[in-house]
Formats: C-alpha cells, sequence, structure tokens
C-alpha cells in the first residue's frame, strides 16, 4: 500500500471531496456539509491511531506504516478543521494557512512513495493533492471567488480521480496492475483544467460567477 491510506479511508476522502467541492462552487451550503466532514476526519483519525498501533517502532515497516499515518491525520485534521470552520462561522484564512502545511507534507509523502516504498502510483495521487492543498490555501486567503470556485472544481475532479476510482481498483485488487503512465496524464490533466477553470472564470463577467 506504501506511504498512502487504507482502502475505505480512500473511499471517504472522495465523498467529502466530492461535497467540499459542490460548497465552493456554492451548489451545497457549508453547514449541510458540517457532518460529513467530522464523521469522516473522525474515521481518518481513528484509522490512522490503529495503523500506528497495529506496528512494532523497531519493525522494517514503521516507517511507511507511520508516514500512512501521517497522510491520514493530515486528511483526518483538514475534514475536522473544515467542519469545525463551518461550525463555529470562521473566516476560513487560519484553515488556509492549514492547507499550505498540508501541501507541504503532500509534498514529502509524494517522495517518500516515489522512494521509500517505491508506490509510484500512490506518489502520483500525493503529488496531486499536494496540488490541491495548494489551491485551497490560494482560494481561502485571497478571498477571490473565481479562484474558491475553481479551487471547487479541482476538488470534484481529484474527489473522483485520486480516490474514489483508486478505492474501488485497490479494493477489486487492480490497483497494482493500473498504468502509472495513465495515472499520471489523468491528474496532469485536473490540474490543467483546474488552471483553466481560473483563468475563465477570472475573465468570466460578475453575473456569470453565481
Amino acid at each position: 500500500m506504501g506511504a498512502g491510506m487504507s482502502d475505505l479511508a480512500l473511499l471517504f476522502v472522495g465523498a467529502v471531496l466530492l461535497v467540499n467541492g459542490l460548497v465552493f462552487l456554492e451548489r451545497v451550503d457549508g453547514k449541510a456539509a458540517i457532518p460529513v466532514n467530522l464523521l469522516t476526519g473522525g474515521l481518518l483519525l481513528f484509522s490512522a491511531l490503529l495503523q500506528i498501533l497495529e506496528v512494532d517502532t523497531t519493525s522494517p515497516d514503521y516507517a511507511a506504516t507511520a508516514f500512512g499515518a501521517a497522510g491520514l491525520s493530515v486528511f483526518g485534521f483538514t475534514y475536522l478543521t473544515v467542519g469545525g470552520n463551518s461550525l463555529f462561522g470562521g473566516s476560513g484564512t487560519a484553515l488556509g494557512w492549514f492547507c499550505v502545511w498540508a501541501a507541504g507534507i503532500a509534498a514529502v509523502l509524494a517522495i517518500v512513495n516515489f522512494t521509500l516504498t517505491g508506490d509510484v502510483n500512490m506518489a502520483w495521487l500525493w503529488s496531486a493533492w499536494a496540488v490541491l492543498f495548494a489551491a485551497f490555501f490560494i482560494a481561502l486567503t485571497s478571498n477571490a471567488v473565481y479562484l474558491t470556485k475553481a479551487a471547487g472544481v479541482l476538488a470534484i475532479l481529484q474527489s473522483v480521480s485520486t480516490a474514489t476510482i483508486p478505492a474501488l481498483l485497490r479494493i477489486g485488487g487492480a490497483w497494482e496492475s493500473t498504468s502509472v503512465l495513465l495515472i499520471a496524464i489523468v491528474q496532469i490533466a485536473v490540474v490543467a483544467t483546474y488552471i483553466a477553470a481560473a483563468m475563465y472564470w477570472r475573465r468570466a463577467p460578475a453575473d456569470t460567477m453565481a
């Protein structure tokens, strides 16, 4: 599995990315997304705790397991923070700065999977998530509507391409045989779509932003 996630956790990451993407696009009210963020965030942190408790620190698998738990925790804390921010009416600025930290951790986990574990497929997913967290940081700290909407598009596309489909492939035993080139092309295309969406909405008249 590499420094990645459990299959169930990855599946639910897809669900919450979809919901939060729709929140960014103003198709779902932020408060309506609170339960799914809190429940999934709690599930991810619980899964991370189980992962790290099941391996001895002297085991040769400890590093990969610990990095995997770190990845779960990054998403878990993100969703809990999103839920808490909506619950208490926060501005989102602190969440944005958390996301820039999360982007750095995601980049590290991408490198870990490229090198330590050799799970290149998962490395591409962490590379994509590094871009996602960076997009969240930019959107939440700039308050620019076009960047928020573009981040929503990115979250929705990644909910399918980096979480839901990979989780189902892993459950079905087909993930390891999935082409690395295909994964790379899809993720590059998703990021290109995000950039195109940002450029489109930046130039769009104000009345088309709703």
